[in-house]
């Protein structure tokens, strides 16, 4: 059935069946998934899936156990020392959450795994609509209840599509549905994670209430990513280095692909996910706080001002909860002056990898190590805030 969230919505009902059956018969997909993760799937079998699929008043749930968890389950075997999930706080019940970002599949597939085996709570996935390459990753990811978050488009429809989505989730809400949204725009590429106020706008736009009761609605919940190694690390530099030496530089579709495939296949070493309480008291406090004025006197926080104590909020949160690895703390160490040259050999690996004209190995060695060593100096300060 056509909705006026059709374009951007997660698959329902019928949709999903009529997508899995073509996503099961798409060669590229079948392909991809034997490459990937080693998973077979007969075309008589695709076939008998699909009818099954077709019969069933949940095929959702079939997609999700007779693929999706079987394919993540293969990803963590084989390219992490253990994927876990560590709660603050309870994740039973309706909660938004917002993560750091720093795979472009894995962050949000991996979470709603976990939430499903812990609590059985899966949900919504918002994902940029520029992943949406082929067909297939399309149905896939809808399936998968990913709704669209659509970027690259003019300032009036940036706010069009901020207000079709703000409604779209306001509409799931109210059934008692959760999320998942990265707390910015794109992977935070110098492991700097910072939430941008204008995500926050967004979620409140359909709203109507004042923006610390539309928030707390929403019951934000952080949580915090880390990976032992980001397979991913050295494109991100050199992607680095691409925008530094051409700022008019931007990734190709190709390149997309081959940072999704790196990121599913590239060693992780131990990925840990903690969910931390939800921060609707803290929001609370923002009530009656007032900020200075240049002539002295004091004003309310402005509804911009608002958003930007939340994301702060948020931040702390994150950073606070990361469960640092080796490879964070001996980053910052070497920044500080004190040698690691296990770190250092890493880092010189990862740089062999790029392959770029007029490559500057100083500053690709100062992105890698900025990038594991900001989650290990953002904690320390989150750390000091809280004393």
């Amino acid at each position: 059935m056509q909705t006026e969230y059709s374009h951007i919505a997660a698959y329902e009902g019928t949709e999903i069946a009529d997508a899995a059956k073509r996503v099961l018969t798409d060669p590229e997909l079948l392909t991809w998934l034997k490459r990937t993760a080693g998973i077979r799937i007969p075309r008589f079998v695709a076939s008998m899936i699909s009818g099954l699929l077709k019969m069933s008043h949940n095929p959702r749930l079939l997609i999700d156990k007779w693929l999706v968890l079987p394919f993540l389950s293969k990803i963590e075997k084989q390219s992490t020392a253990g994927v876990t999930l560590y709660k603050e706080a309870p994740t039973d019940g309706s909660h938004f959450y917002i993560t750091n970002h720093r795979d472009i599949i894995l962050d949000a597939a991996f979470l709603s795994a976990l939430l499903w085996k812990d609590s059985r709570n899966r949900p919504y996935l918002g994902v940029g609509n520029n992943l949406f390459g082929k067909p297939w990753i399309e149905d896939l990811m809808r399936i998968c209840r990913c709704f669209a978050v659509i970027r690259n488009s003019s300032p009036r429809e940036l706010m069009q599509n901020a207000a079709t989505l703000s409604a779209y989730i306001a509409s799931l809400r109210e059934k008692g549905e959760s999320f998942w949204l990265a707390q910015r725009q794109g992977r935070a590429k110098d492991g700097n994670d910072l939430t941008q106020p204008s995500v926050l706008k967004m979620l409140i736009l359909a709203t109507k209430s004042d923006p610390i009761d539309a928030l707390q609605q929403l019951n934000l919940t952080p949580v915090s990513i880390t990976y032992e190694y980001d397979p991913c690390d050295y494109l991100k530099a050199r992607e680095m280095q691409l925008k530094r030496d051409n700022p008019a530089y931007k990734k190709t579709a190709r390149e997309d692909m081959l940072n999704m495939q790196t990121g599913l296949q590239g060693q992780k070493g131990s990925v840990s996910f903690v969910v931390t309480p939800c921060i609707n008291s803290e929001l609370e406090s923002l009530r009656g706080k007032t900020i200075s004025t240049e002539d002295g006197t004091t004003t309310p926080l402005s509804k911009n001002d608002i958003l930007r104590e939340a994301a702060a909020i948020i931040d702390r949160h994150i950073h606070k909860a990361y469960r640092l690895a080796w490879t964070n703390t001996a980053a910052l160490d070497i920044i500080e002056g004190k040698p690691n040259q296990q770190m250092e050999d890493y880092i010189q690996s990862r740089i062999d990898l790029i392959h770029i004209p007029n490559r500057d190995d100083a500053f690709l060695r100062d992105c890698l190590l900025n990038m594991y060593a900001n989650p290990a100096r953002n904690k320390r300060i989150a750390q000091q805030h809280s004393l």
